[in-house]
């Protein structure tokens, strides 16, 4: 009886031992995808954040482009004014014309300005956008 009671004691333990190889094989293999899908985070967070950089210089250098060419029409504008000047031809511009052309120029210098700011939120809402998506893909 104590023979059987010792063979059943031994079976037990046999399958308690196997069944923790099992759970440790799975713990193990969790472990392994864990640091991998923080590996792959960490390289797309990277990748995000190089993009980023990347989008932001071209932004910048965009802005420095319009203005150059807001400078170009603004000096040719300025010219074609001056010229008028000199030819008197701009005495006959009344106040509410004159009103017009400084509402204009404020108007060109704000349309620069809203460009470069919408253009910066859209670049905002795709870091967003992709973040949320690689949190849900972490999550997932």
């Amino acid at each position: 009886m104590a023979e059987k009671l010792l063979e059943n004691m031994i079976t037990k333990i046999n399958q308690i031992t196997t069944s923790l190889d099992g759970t440790i094989a799975q713990i193990t293999q969790m472990s392994t995808a864990i640091q991998n899908m923080s590996q792959r985070f960490s390289e797309e967070t990277i990748s995000v954040n190089e993009n980023i950089r990347l989008i932001v210089e071209v932004l910048k250098q965009f802005r420095m482009k319009s203005n150059e060419n807001i400078q170009e029409i603004s000096d040719d504008f300025n010219a074609k004014i001056k010229e008028l000047y000199d030819k008197k031809s701009i005495e006959l511009i009344t106040e509410d014309e004159k009103k017009a052309i400084e509402m204009i120029k404020q108007a060109s210098k704000a349309v620069s300005n809203n460009l470069y700011y919408a253009q910066l939120l859209n670049v905002i809402q795709s870091i967003r956008e992709e973040t949320n998506r690689i949190i849900s893909s972490k999550d997932q």
